[in-house]
């Protein structure tokens, strides 16, 4: 190995040139980046401000293809000027849309240049680059300013001028409205003196008009100077000019600039013009009603700004067209009529419906103005207003106040309300009825004296006022449990009532009482408490039995266990099993009549403590593998990432009611699958959170007839063959119900059902949660791990393998998807965006490579996912056969954590660039 041996002097050079590189690096606001030279051109070091420039730090560009940050539109412009220019001076400026890190792009100019080593070999590139945005959107308005001023020049019908300020004002510029405006060529009139074409007589006026200007006497664009101008034919035209001068840096007059017209064109136009402006000024540019101009034939002239917003044309449209093409077919009779109504001098107010640009009507209302010019009519002004939203909103008032009358009429409680004279001003049926009265009787009484006579122990009012008098005029709500109010025919009856004021617009104008009649309100208290009282003697009774029938159930199943190993032949074992079986059915039925009887008798009491929600739903799952697997469905559970790993709460009452809801749904399902969920919900009180539990599955359904029934006591929905006491769902809806929650049910026949419980839980006993919810993240987002978020779906038929791949990846944060077979597969990606899919070859109905060649032919899905093959058989025809299937990558078995992983990392990658790129 040489050495290489330099001197201190030379090592401090060398470290002065290091540190002045780094503070440039620190310091510049302009973004430095060092790049290999191959094809992807990579980041190999970068100053710190690509933060502010891109919204990247440095470590997360190193390593990255520059060009992945370049515009798509610009990439191969960029490659190919960076190519071929360096070849020819080294160093090359480009201009390109760069990616910053939120997803926009700013214009940048980048100046690269190649670095050599000592011996002039091409190590690297070095660039610079900068934000140029603003320069670029500068550039672009002057470029159309020029393009704008171009063709104004080149079209418009004055002639426009630039000239020496010397004594002849000597032509440097001459529009090419000079030759249809004068005769003569813009090459005749160059370089000749502009004041020679001026009628002599005319000639002095126009000097004073020129040293006016240059004396800073005329600044109006108005101010203009009018001569005689010499055709090339040889007579004269009066014209028109405005000029101003160009001064230099020193202040002197360098230039005139001309814009010259003829008069003659003007003043034919002045009676039109006058007409314009009398339509214009005082009614058209500035009303905010849309305002338009119609000839006698009945076609567009002009139309206003509100007008074009109302219907969405511009002005140009509308005159190419008459008003026929935007009026609603049913009201066209009914306009002309209107039009020609205008056109014999009346003016005429009407509603019709317009036809807007994009299609929808407009409902307006048009007054039509005839447009006189002295005695003459020479078109019709209609003034427009869109009345669209006006008559939506009388509809919904006429529907409010149907729907209004519909509720007072139906509801059971009197209701009427009073004005502050105590008239009454509305009544519904119900209180007509209560005190006696006519419909229409009421309105206008005054009721209140006679109304609430005497007090609930029968004594009299003697005051003169009444409590319901007494909150009217005092402007408070006041409600009364207990009241004797007084009918049309002086009986009276118990009631009870609530006095609400009505206020409208921040003023006082009444009240509204609602009463409600509680005559066999004691009755019916009464009869629930002798019926609570023998409800409570039942349950008592089932739960002291139940209990004492436990106790020589356990002695038999006991007994019956040890008789089992002291028998000889199969018969006996199969009659011992039989008795076995229907000791532990009976059991399971005496234990869930014990349950509902505690229940029922109040004696059920909750036992807090921390639960571990993974291992919960994994507790279950574990239980159900098998059942599952027979029936070659999938079961798959999900826990919300913002939830606690634990809650508390009374974990075998919790365990008891999911291991019922999921084994109905396993029982009931099958074809499909069954999903066990628990995720955060919206709460308006921030001290609670409310999680929910979802058991989905896509079996047999529940009928809507016998829906009602699901979760009453002994009620069974299905057929005999499922067996039950009908128990199950009553005690798990009671346990719900007794920790505070509520349980919801949906189901459609044939298509599965949803059972779903929630649970309040007090924020204060989990430190550091978030006590808002935040926004519903995307099914990618919520499973979000160790190599960022990634949906995945497993499709493995051996449950062992299953359960280990299922374990990797939990450990690693994700909660993937089971499915037995390629059909489930197919079935599975169809409905869910999955970014990766661990997929085994060997599987019963459609093995892995049949399911990924029909995954890569369905173009309805929004990206195609990566298949990754898990398969014993890892010879290279196998990895090739699994290649052309359309797979990207091959994990042999035995599995191996580190194979898995690797997967992870590398595709990982490539599934969040699509998305960035996406």
């Amino acid at each position: 190995m040489n050495e290489v041996t330099i001197s201190s002097q030379e090592y401090a050079e060398l470290r002065q040139i290091k540190h002045h590189y780094q503070s440039i690096m620190n310091y510049t606001s302009d973004l430095i980046s060092r790049h290999s030279l191959d094809e992807r051109s990579a980041y190999l070091d970068v100053s710190p401000s690509c933060v502010e420039l891109m919204g990247y730090r440095p470590d997360e560009l190193l390593g990255t293809s520059g060009f992945s940050y370049v515009h798509p539109d610009d990439v191969e412009q960029l490659v190919n000027q960076i190519k071929s220019e360096l070849i020819d001076s080294h160093s090359v400026t480009v201009v390109y849309r760069n990616l910053r890190k939120d997803g926009s792009y700013f214009w940048a100019e980048a100046i690269c240049r190649l670095v050599k080593d000592i011996d002039g070999n091409e190590i690297e590139l070095l660039a610079i680059i900068r934000d140029i945005s603003i320069r670029k959107e500068m550039e672009e308005q002057l470029q159309d300013r020029e393009r704008q001023l171009l063709l104004l020049t080149n079209h418009t019908t004055d002639f426009l001028s630039q000239h020496k300020a010397d004594y002849g004002a000597t032509y440097v510029y001459a529009s090419p409205a000079c030759e249809p405006l004068f005769g003569y060529t813009v090459e005749e009139v160059m370089g000749t003196d502009g004041l020679s074409y001026i009628h002599p007589d005319d000639l002095p006026h126009v000097r004073d008009y020129l040293e006016n200007i240059g004396h800073g006497k005329l600044t109006n664009a108005s101010d203009a100077v009018s001569y005689r101008y010499l055709l090339k034919s040889g007579s004269y035209i009066w014209v028109e000019s405005t000029c101003r001068y160009i001064y230099n840096e020193q202040g002197e007059r360098e230039y005139i600039i001309g814009v010259t017209r003829n008069i003659h064109e003007r003043r034919e136009q002045a009676r039109r013009l006058k007409e314009s402006e009398s339509r214009y000024k005082s009614l058209f540019e500035f009303n905010p009603l849309g305002i338009h101009a119609l000839s006698l034939e009945g076609y567009y002239l002009s139309a206003n700004a509100s007008f074009q917003r109302m219907l969405g044309y511009t002005e140009e449209e509308l005159k190419r067209s008459s008003f026929e093409s935007i009026v609603y077919a049913e009201d066209l009779e009914w306009t002309k009529s209107n039009f020609e109504k205008a056109k014999q001098g009346q003016t005429r107010l009407y509603e019709l419906r317009t036809i807007h640009k994009d299609g929808h009507l407009v409902d307006v209302e048009v007054t039509n103005v005839p447009i006189y010019v002295g005695d003459e009519l020479v078109g019709v002004y209609a003034i427009v207003q869109d009345i669209t939203e006006s008559k939506k909103n009388l509809g919904k008032i006429y529907k409010l106040s149907n729907e209004q009358k519909l509720i007072l009429g139906s509801v059971s409680e009197g209701i009427f309300g009073i004005d502050l004279a105590g008239q009454t001003t509305f009544v519904n049926p119900a209180a007509v009825k209560m005190f006696g009265y006519e419909e229409g009787e009421m309105l206008g009484l005054k009721l209140l004296h006679h109304m609430e006579q005497s007090e609930p122990d029968g004594s009299p009012n003697l005051s003169g006022s009444t409590p319901i008098l007494d909150a009217l005029l005092q402007g408070e709500t006041r409600q009364r449990d207990e009241a004797v109010l007084w009918r049309k025919d002086n009986t009276s009856f118990l009631a009870s009532y609530q006095v609400t004021p009505i206020i409208d617009h921040g003023k006082r104008i009444g009240a509204v009482v609602v009463i409600r009649d509680r005559t066999e309100e004691n009755k019916i208290i009464q009869a629930r408490e002798v019926a609570e009282q023998a409800d409570r003697a039942k349950s008592e009774f089932l739960a002291i039995i139940s209990h004492e029938l436990r106790t020589p159930m356990n002695g038999m199943i006991g007994m019956m266990d040890l008789l089992r190993d002291t028998l000889e032949t199969t018969e006996q074992q199969e009659y011992a099993d039989i008795v076995m079986n229907s000791s532990n059915a009976l059991l399971k039925i005496v234990n869930e009549l014990l349950d509902f009887s505690k229940i029922e008798a109040g004696r059920m009491e909750l036992e807090y403590e921390p639960v571990h929600l993974q291992e919960l739903l994994e507790q279950i799952t574990e239980l159900f593998e098998k059942p599952a697997l027979d029936k070659q469905i999938t079961l798959n559970t999900r826990v919300d990432p913002t939830l606690p790993e634990s809650i508390i709460s009374d974990g075998n009452r919790l365990r008891q009611v999911l291991i019922n809801l999921v084994g109905n749904a396993v029982k009931f399902t099958d074809v499909g699958g069954v999903m066990l969920s628990v995720q955060r919900k919206p709460h308006p009180d921030c001290s609670l959170i409310m999680i929910e539990f979802v058991v989905q599955d896509t079996g047999m359904g529940i009928p809507i007839d016998q829906q009602a029934k699901l979760f009453q006591p002994f009620s069974q929905i299905g057929t005999a063959r499922h067996g039950g006491t009908g128990l199950g769902l009553s005690i798990c809806k009671k346990i719900i119900e007794l920790m505070g929650g509520d349980v919801q049910m949906e189901s459609q026949e044939g298509q599965g059902s949803i059972f779903s419980f929630t649970l309040m839980l007090n924020v204060e006993d989990y430190t550091g949660l978030s006590t808002t919810l935040p926004e519903q993240l995307p099914a990618e987002e919520q499973d979000k791990g160790t190599y960022g978020a990634l949906r995945i779906l497993i499709a493995e038929d051996h449950l062992i393998n299953q359960k280990l791949l299922r374990t990797i990846l939990t450990k690693k944060g994700y909660q993937p998807d089971l499915v037995y077979n390629g059909q489930e597969a197919i079935t599975a990606v169809s409905q869910e965006n999955y970014d990766l899919i661990f997929m085994d070859v060997n599987m019963p109905h459609m093995d892995g490579l049949q399911a990924t060649r029909h995954i890569r032919r369905m173009d309805e899905l929004n990206h195609q996912p990566i298949i990754i093959a898990v398969t014993a058989f890892a010879r290279k025809e196998e990895r090739q056969l699994c290649i052309e299937s359309g797979m990207e990558d091959f994990i042999p078995k035995p599995l191996r954590i580190s194979d898995v992983e690797h997967s992870l990392e590398r595709w990982s990658k490539v599934v969040h660039q699509r998305k960035v790129r996406v």
